[in-house]
């Protein structure tokens, strides 16, 4: 799964995995960042649902994360950047190709092989418990300072 964040007004936009984006926030929550919750997207109708929105961060549903909340975000991703380490200490290939014992069927579609595959790379992070300092070390940390600057533009959309 791909989150993309977009900001209307620069139409700027930030492409996240779902493990980036997941220890993007972990990252933030470490460092005291309170979320706020996000606002329901434009296209959300409640009483067709019978449903309440929850506020997640969590899909890509076209919810909107609010000026303030992205900027609080942004500083507490401030914060952590001293703490992770410039170089990657552990080297780790993601790439499902390559730890996947058994090939996937060939009748899958592609959007179903990416399904899978991202639910197989999100496995293995959880299972290495990888602490965000981690994660974002090395080239990592250079895409976490981008998406420190894209925050402070305002708020975002995740779809």
């Amino acid at each position: 799964m791909i989150y993309e964040l977009f900001n209307p007004p620069t139409r700027i936009s930030r492409k996240f995995s779902r493990q980036s984006w997941a220890k993007a926030l972990e990252l933030a929550n470490l460092n005291g960042w309170q979320p706020m919750g996000t606002q329901p997207p434009a296209s959300y109708d409640f009483h067709l649902l019978n449903a309440d929105w929850d506020g997640t961060y969590l899909t890509n549903e076209g919810q909107t994360v609010t000026a303030v909340d992205a900027l609080s975000l942004a500083d507490a991703l401030q914060k952590s950047l001293d703490d992770i380490p410039d170089f990657n200490s552990i080297e780790m290939d993601w790439n499902p190709k390559f730890w996947m014992e058994d090939e996937l069927p060939e009748w899958l579609s592609p959007d179903e092989r990416e399904m899978i595959e991202d639910g197989l790379e999100d496995e293995m992070l959880d299972i290495i418990g990888i602490h965000p300092f981690e994660f974002f070390a090395g080239g990592e940390k250079y895409l976490l300072i981008q998406f420190i600057r894209f925050c402070r533009l305002g708020s975002f959309i995740i779809a």
